[in-house]
């Protein structure tokens, strides 16, 4: 009878737990649902009051000089208002923007299961020139599609390496306009290699990867639940869902401009990389090292370049990344500029290409809204794909001063630290010891790592230095060891030694 009693009160214990426990979750989703976004003007005076925004975890959808255009709940309206911003409701409910879309109005925007058939079709009538890949799955299980466009494409050898460019869509749901422009690159270039010479020489010269879609859960759920959803539909651990994709990658991944709040629209997620595309993208750029990179969001009219993650950030390669920023924004009439300076944000995809990757990396900010009329569609798409055709006409010639094919052993043993460092916070210490390896006069005998360590050192930024201070006590502790020791040149030493010292005295 004992036992009975016993196992009626577990199970009675039980009840109430899963009773209560589902009547919180339905209480945290019925919130999440409450939370209807409205758009917001919100007046600001200078950058910092745009880095303020950012920094608070809120959507920004555009930039202007006098105000910040953000998508917004009533409890971030609460915020602002605490904080002192002045601010104007343009829109009540955002989500009536995209109501066309259900209504069948805009017809130019694609499913995720016709932008699937498209490239499957693409596969199956230009084999010689198409491969498809499935480079991962998402969150709910669906494939994350790359094209592959090239001359000879199943035939190709690694001897026969040829400059790899990527184009990728809809890191953001509600971005439909994304995935329309690396979908009309890939019709341009299946459908016009037979008859036009230069895109036929673009194709054979190049390998060409294509991401129409980086988050498919996304795509569907904005079209069919909730037309401005910007993350992708993990599960968080507080019961929200999503993870901002473009606020996951592994360079400077941090608060900037991202959130730690997993309600928040720029929650960064647990870790870098903790997303399923992020790693996608991840792997194949690891494998295809590719010269130059495109991302396509929405909106402003605009082509980004690095570095994003804070204001007057140095850049080894900022007159390179400018000028073919000048160059493409001919093609779309956009208004070229470095990232940070429409809002700084950790974490995005382009620094990461860049900065530990070694691609020439560019976002465009397609149109002027989110999902530009029907109307607009196909001149945006024209005139974007010119410009992603002189930038695969440029990879031949210009690579970043850190792509792993033209850069030192040094310079990316430096990257690697760096990368490392961020991800890990400083736990992992392979790419540490490698480095100091390096640098050990008993492997750097006639003194070349130092020097190139030294001039990556000067190249970096007072935060980079500071991550590399460990490495740069440790090597002159070395060298002090060997001037005791009466090893080598002694003179040569300390002249190594003071330029250590140098630097460490700038950082203090």
């Amino acid at each position: 009878m004992k036992s009975r009693g016993l196992f009626l009160f577990l199970g009675v214990v039980f009840f109430l737990v899963v009773l209560f426990g589902a009547q919180a979750v339905l209480a945290a989703d019925s919130k999440i649902k409450d939370e209807v976004p409205q758009i917001v003007k919100v007046y600001v005076s200078g950058r910092q009051k745009v880095a303020e925004l950012a920094n608070m975890g809120l959507d920004i959808a555009e930039v202007k000089k006098n105000y910040v255009v953000l998508v917004l709940s009533k409890t971030d309206l609460r915020d602002l208002e605490t904080r002192g911003f002045k601010y104007r409701v343009m829109v009540d409910d955002a989500n009536s923007l995209l109501a066309p879309f259900r209504s069948g109005t805009l017809k130019k925007y694609h499913s995720f299961e016709q932008v699937e058939k498209i490239m499957k079709d693409a596969e199956k009538n230009y084999p010689d020139i198409c491969k498809l890949e499935v480079i991962g799955k998402s969150f709910e299980g669906r494939s994350i599609y790359a094209m592959n466009i090239s001359g000879n494409v199943t035939g190709k050898t690694a001897a026969a390496k040829k400059p790899a460019c990527l184009f990728m869509g809809l890191h953001h749901s509600r971005e439909w306009i994304s995935v329309e422009v690396p979908l009309a690159l890939l019709i341009e270039l299946t459908e016009k290699y037979a008859k036009d010479e230069n895109v036929k020489k673009l194709v054979d010269e190049h390998d060409i990867w294509i991401v129409p879609v980086a988050s498919p859960d996304g795509l569907i759920y904005s079209q069919t639940k909730s037309t401005m959803w910007r993350k992708n539909r993990r599960l968080n651990a507080d019961k929200s869902y999503g993870v901002d994709l473009n606020r996951n990658y592994g360079y400077q991944w941090g608060n900037v401009g991202a959130s730690n709040s997993p309600g928040s629209d720029t929650y960064h997620g647990t870790k870098a990389f903790s997303e399923f595309t992020s790693q996608a993208i991840k792997a194949l750029a690891e494998r295809e090292k590719f010269r130059t990179s495109v991302s396509f969001h929405s909106y402003s009219e605009l082509v980004l370049y690095p570095f994003g993650y804070g204001y007057d950030i140095p850049c080894p390669d900022k007159k390179l990344l400018s000028e073919l920023a000048a160059e493409m924004a001919k093609f779309n009439g956009y208004t070229p500029q470095n990232s940070a300076d429409l809002y700084p944000a950790m974490g995005d995809s382009d620094d990461w290409l860049y900065g530990t990757a070694g691609a020439l990396a560019f976002t465009f900010e397609l149109g002027s809204q989110f999902v530009p009329n029907d109307a607009e569609v196909d001149k945006i798409c024209a005139d974007n794909v010119k410009a992603c055709l002189h930038l695969i006409g440029k990879a031949s010639s210009v690579h970043a001063s850190n792509h792993p094919d033209f850069s030192s052993r040094t310079q990316r043993a430096v990257s690697t630290y760096l990368y490392d460092v961020n991800v890990s916070q400083g736990k992992d210490e392979n790419a540490k010891v490698q480095l100091i390896n390096m640098l050990n006069p008993a492997n750097d005998t006639n003194g070349k790592n130092f020097e190139e360590f030294m001039a990556e050192v000067a190249k970096c930024d007072v935060n980079a230095k500071k991550q590399l201070a460990p490495i740069m006590i440790e090597v002159k502790n070395i060298y002090m060891q060997n001037i005791i020791n009466k090893i080598g040149n002694t003179r040569q030493v300390i002249r190594d030694v003071e330029k250590i010292q140098a630097e460490l005295q700038e950082i203090e």
